[in-house]
């Protein structure tokens, strides 16, 4: 079970009724790429940070002046409204609907960017909505692991 390893990271989860099946004959995935994914979404069907979470890309990448570093994170969201996300008869964009067949959203950071899951490598990245799909793609985490032990409380850095 992939846990949040700042012990002071304040998070709630709802509990979840999904069974492995279940979550991936609804997202039409099998792999073994995004376990620990399935794992917390078969303990939690979404989590909310009542004082926002945050990551550091720096942590894993290199990063130069200018660069996406600090990542905050609202919620992961339930997952009925992955489902909703993923639907590609919602998307009206050819970059979204190719970008949705090959990942998984499953948090938002609070303004509308979700972070999104790669389906064949378990990287994790952001989408900021505000850019080209080229530039406002990012990574952020090499998996969802790593990710979800980086996360901590949002203080002002």
């Amino acid at each position: 079970m992939v846990s949040f390893t700042d012990s002071k990271l304040l998070y709630e989860g709802r509990t979840s009724l999904l069974s492995e099946e279940d979550i991936k004959r609804q997202l039409g995935i099998d792999c073994d790429e995004i376990r620990s994914f399935i794992q917390l979404y078969l303990t939690y069907d979404g989590v909310s940070f009542p004082m926002q979470a945050m990551m550091f890309r720096h942590t894993f990448y290199p990063i130069e002046k200018g660069d996406w570093d600090k990542i905050e994170i609202g919620f992961f969201l339930k997952f009925e409204d992955i489902i909703k996300y993923r639907n590609p008869q919602l998307q009206n964009d050819s970059e979204m609907d190719s970008l949705v067949k090959t990942h998984i959203p499953f948090a938002d950071d609070g303004c509308g960017n979700d972070i999104w899951i790669e389906v064949s490598t378990g990287v994790i990245k952001v989408f900021y909505h505000e850019y080209p799909m080229e530039e406002g793609l990012i990574e952020i985490a090499p998996n969802f692991e790593d990710f979800c032990s980086s996360l901590e409380n949002w203080t002002l850095k």
